[in-house]
Parts: structure tokens; sequence; C-alpha cells
């Protein structure tokens, strides 16, 4: 299997980054109102979006053992995300924010559809001591694919978690 040039897309300036600025509640996923991190393809962007990297750093030790995932919306969808609060998206390469990506990343999103649960990303454990895996992250390297309509979010199962997500990836003609 071939992995994503990162630095060759990188140079021609179709990679993009977002993060959270402070720790958020992440949201279960049987919900269409989210919280956390969703990273947005327009419907009738002419982009899919090949994730390379996805990280959450929990801010809070959990109370109880919580499980993080990657999650794809259902289906793609001609609606548009509503009750959005946006985060600056910025090109990987140093050169700031732009209006050239087409991808949207939100802390707060009111989605068209529920998502599925795509990839697990890690659990923290509940003691300090073993607390080293308060990250958890995944080098995706374009193992999925955003397509226009659909988006990625945070969510968890079992304990709300409370942190910060990052999301880098790669626009590339659908």
């Amino acid at each position: 299997m071939s992995t994503i040039d990162t630095f060759a897309y990188n140079r021609q300036g179709q990679v993009f980054t977002a993060c959270n600025q402070a720790g958020a509640t992440v949201t279960l996923i049987n919900t269409s109102t989210t919280t956390g991190f969703v990273l947005s393809n327009p419907w009738g962007s002419g982009k899919n979006l090949g994730i390379i990297h996805a990280q959450f750093n929990y801010t809070t030790v959990p109370v109880a053992t919580a499980v993080v995932f990657l999650c794809l919306s259902i289906a793609p969808s001609v609606a548009a995300h509503g009750t959005t609060t946006a985060l600056g998206v910025y090109r990987a390469d140093g050169g700031g924010a732009t209006g050239a990506n087409v991808a949207r990343a939100y802390s707060a999103s009111t989605t068209p559809n529920l998502p599925v649960y795509t990839r697990a990303l890690g659990y923290a454990p509940t003691t300090p001591a073993t607390a080293s895996g308060l990250t958890v992250s995944a080098n995706v390297n374009g193992e999925i694919i955003v397509a226009p309509g659909a988006y990625l979010q945070i969510s968890y199962i079992t304990t709300a978690p409370v942190g910060i997500t990052s999301m880098t990836w790669v626009e590339i003609t659908a």
C-alpha cells in the first residue's frame, strides 16, 4: 500500500491543519449537536480530504476509562452544518490562514446526519500513575477520506473526555 507524499503536497500548498484552542468536552456519537472537533468538507467542494494525522490530548484526567474515536458521517449530505463555532484552518507549510482550503473546522456544530465509529484512537486510564496515555493519536495517512458533503469528528464511548484535538489533511481534487 502506498502512502500520501505529505511533503510534496505540502510544498504545493495542499496540506492544512486545525486545532482546538482550549479543552472541550467531546460529544457522544448519537447526537447531531457536536462539541469537541468536527472537520467538514462542504457539498460541492470538488475536493476529497485525505486525513493524514489526528490527535486528541486529554486536558483533564477522566474519572472513568474513556475511549476516543474518529467518526465519519454516515453519508454525504447537501445540507450545511448549522449553529457552528469555527476554528481556524491554517496551511501546514507555515503560510498562515488561507482562503484556498475548502474544509471547515468547528469546535461545535449541528451536523446534517449522525456519524459512525470509524477508527479508535485510544483510551485513557484514570490513574495518574498510568496516565502516560493521555495523548492518543493516529497516523491515518489517507486511510480515511472525507468526501464532499461529509464530515469527520471526534467522539467517545464510556466517559466524556475533555481535551484538545488537532487534525492534518490534504485536499485533493475529487
